[in-house]
């Protein structure tokens, strides 16, 4: 299974790995001794086989426990496959389970230079790159605590910094952008961007499906050990969540019981103040009939007049499938900055939906269009009625010809 033609720097053949899990330490002991005790095998990956070539973004997606993060720590050598091959050309670098990497005795600065000799790097190289790591990083004092008080969020600033300052040829990225604020998780996208445009290959493991489909060319999909598909990164995400609603139908009910989710922390940029369907504030939906217009208004704020932002509007059944998206950035529009207020009309002259309740989303993005400052939900903001009966979610214009 190949996720390209071209020169492949990652290559995974016919991977198994098993963990011994044991009822408990002293079950562990007994087997140590040459004595029967009680454990269990658990497969974690199950003949997993794939090629990646170099300058390839591919984001690995699957539900928790299907084997993403032990496939990124095989990949990034830090554990080794009960059977099989796997071949990684060049420089690894990984942001794997926040701060394994580090002794937490030890300051982060010289964890910094620990890394880095891992990577094969002189410690004088290390030393030369510790201003930038230290500035990326803003952990202040804290650079020379131990890491052991680092919180989470620290020692996953510190794990990017390092990871992103030793020129991988290859950057094995888990579930690192989880963590942290939203001002750090742009500049973390940033950082990944440019280390992608210059020419290094890219494992991006994420829940967020946003993320993979605009920053990843392929996606690898993981299930239950094994490799339940791959592909286009769009073709893949699409797959994937299908299954996810044929699952569990109520995955965006839990959801819309939060109006607003921002996906920012406490230096947030931007921020939607106001989303209003029809240009009305939402109070019961806004009632349209197949073929009427839609608008919705959107209105957000900058806290820095020199940030540029992108807007997108999206649409979607009670189900969770998503029947219509618009973008500034997707259709071709230049970021808005320069003021600290915005107000934008996202408007379709006809409806072409049939019949159906539906969830308002609002988006508020950066520059590339690729972070989300913001984001707001309205639960069952739209509805749209047919003069007619009819099971169809859209309306078409068509014809009959008998024959």
């Amino acid at each position: 299974m190949a996720l390209g033609q071209h020169r492949s720097v990652v290559s995974v053949r016919g991977v198994h790995k098993w963990y011994r899990i044991y009822a408990s330490p002293a079950e562990r002991i007994k087997r140590v001794l040459g004595r029967r005790s009680r454990y269990l095998d658990v497969q974690a990956l199950d003949d997993v086989s794939f090629e990646i070539p170099a300058g390839t973004a591919v984001g690995i997606i699957g539900e928790n426990g299907a084997g993403k993060s032990t496939l990124m720590k095989v990949v990034a050598g830090t554990t080794t496959p009960t059977a099989g091959q796997v071949e990684v050309s060049g420089v690894v670098a990984a942001i794997l389970e926040l701060g394994a990497a580090f002794h937490p005795e030890f300051s982060g600065r010289d964890n910094a230079v620990l890394y880095g000799a891992l990577m094969g790097l002189d410690r004088e190289v290390m030393e030369a790159r510790l201003g930038d790591i230290v500035a990326f990083a803003e952990l202040g004092e804290f650079i020379d605590h131990p890491v052991k008080s680092y919180s989470t969020g620290m020692a996953m600033r510190l794990a990017f910094a390092v990871a992103t300052h030793v020129d991988p040829d290859v950057l094995v990225v888990d579930e690192a952008l989880a963590v942290g604020d939203g001002y750090f998780q742009k500049k973390c996208i940033d950082t990944i961007r440019r280390i992608k445009d210059g020419g290094a290959t890219i494992l991006f493991c994420s829940h967020a499906m946003y993320y993979v489909t605009m920053f990843c060319e392929r996606a690898l999909w993981i299930a239950h050990g094994r490799v339940e598909r791959e592909g286009p990164a769009l073709e893949v995400v699409d797959a994937y969540e299908a299954y996810l609603q044929l699952r569990d139908s109520r995955r965006l009910e839990a959801a819309a019981e939060t109006k607003v989710a921002p996906a920012t922390g406490v230096r947030q940029v931007g921020r939607i103040t106001a989303v209003r369907p029809g240009g009305q504030d939402v109070g019961s939906p806004l009632e349209l009939v197949t073929g009427d217009e839609l608008a919705v208004d959107v209105e957000f704020v900058s806290l820095r007049a020199d940030e540029a932002f992108h807007v997108a509007v999206t649409l979607d059944t009670l189900d969770g499938r998503c029947v219509l998206a618009a973008s500034t950035f997707r259709d071709g529009a230049d970021p808005v900055t320069g003021q600290t207020r915005y107000a934008v009309r996202f408007r379709t002259p006809s409806m072409p939906l049939a019949t159906g309740t539906f969830h308002v989303y609002a988006f508020l993005l950066d520059e590339t269009g690729l972070h989300i400052h913001d984001q707001v939900i309205l639960p069952e903001a739209v509805r749209v009625t047919s003069p007619t009966w009819t099971p169809s979610l859209i309306e078409v214009e068509h014809e009959w010809e008998w024959r």
